[in-house]
């Protein structure tokens, strides 16, 4: 064999080795992906009052990063929390809650905080049915709420 060829087998093998391996940073967040507006919570449980709760001129969103999710008042007004989460079959599922603090660090959830209901969070580790989503909404339901969202 000549050098050329030698040298095309090499890095042949060498880009199919390197597209082959994945790392702990890709992105599972897919459709997910970015920075979505919570504009309305619709309570689903019967008897409820105000059962629609209107947020599109509040700044509350929730954004999506490689298996981070963040939810955030960018208003200021309220905490912030980070979630894990898993997409499987249609169902977003959070879980292992942190009350989100840069500059104390952050802190592990071990009891539902009220703050969370700002955010449509009913429990301290939610599944939610992915209703709807596409590249400018999405509606998620975990039976006692469901959210409705317009990407940011």
């Amino acid at each position: 064999m000549d050098m050329t060829k030698i040298k095309i087998f090499l890095l042949t093998s060498l880009a199919l080795l390197l597209s082959a391996c994945t790392l702990e940073t890709d992105n599972d967040a897919g459709d997910l992906e970015g920075m979505w507006h919570l504009v309305r919570i619709e309570n689903l449980v019967t008897g409820a009052s105000s059962s629609v709760k209107d947020l599109s001129s509040q700044k509350v969103f929730w954004s999506f990063q490689a298996r981070l999710l963040e939810l955030d008042d960018k208003s200021g007004g309220e905490s912030s929390y980070l979630y894990r989460f898993q997409i499987d079959n249609g169902q977003l599922t959070l879980k292992d809650p942190y009350l989100y603090d840069r500059e104390n660090g952050d802190r592990p959830l071990t009891a539902y905080e009220a703050t969370l209901g700002l955010y449509g969070i009913k429990s301290l580790t939610p599944m939610f049915r992915i209703e709807k989503i596409s590249r400018r909404n999405m509606i998620l339901n975990d039976g006692a709420v469901r959210l409705y969202f317009d990407k940011f």
